[in-house]
């Protein structure tokens, strides 16, 4: 032999005898960590889903909650509005401050008539087809608001 040919036989790999490297099914041992193991997976699992039905109850019962009660205030409020704007409301704070129903002769008429189409800059006015009365109290108009509305209405005539 050579020296060569021994040095090269020493750096080869060992390989064990094909007997050796059939391995060796689990034993029961190795069967029971992993039985164990998913068992404790399956309920650490189970035990997240369940507080997470818990979790999702307990917002519904909170929405749920909260939902009544603004409806409650929505509800309120709607009952506080037909109260305010109730004919018999109006007609007693009406009555509290001081407001009487004005004379009928002293009422001024407008006439609004309907819009042409197109673009008119100015036309004479023809005699009011249908007119709309606007009603106020003495109260609730005092002079100069008076005297504004009469210089508006000598302007458009």
């Amino acid at each position: 032999m050579s020296l060569h040919r021994a040095t090269r036989d020493l750096n080869a790999p060992v390989h064990p005898p094909a007997e050796e490297l059939v391995r060796q099914p689990a034993g029961p041992v190795v069967l029971f960590i992993g039985t164990v193991l998913i068992a404790g997976l399956t309920c650490i699992l189970y035990l997240w889903q369940q507080s997470q039905i818990v979790s999702a109850k307990q917002d519904i019962v909170s929405a749920n909650a909260t939902y009544t009660a603004l409806l409650a205030q929505e509800n309120d409020l709607i009952a506080q509005k037909n109260n305010l704007t109730s004919v018999t409301h109006v007609v007693a704070q009406a009555v509290k401050l001081g407001m009487v129903v004005g004379n009928a002769s002293q009422f001024k008429q407008l006439s609004v008539q309907p819009s042409i189409p197109g673009s008119v800059v100015a036309q004479n006015t023809t005699p009011p087809q249908s007119s709309v009365v606007l009603p106020a109290t003495n109260a609730a108009i005092t002079s100069w608001w008076q005297d504004a509305w009469d210089g508006l209405f000598n302007v458009l005539q």
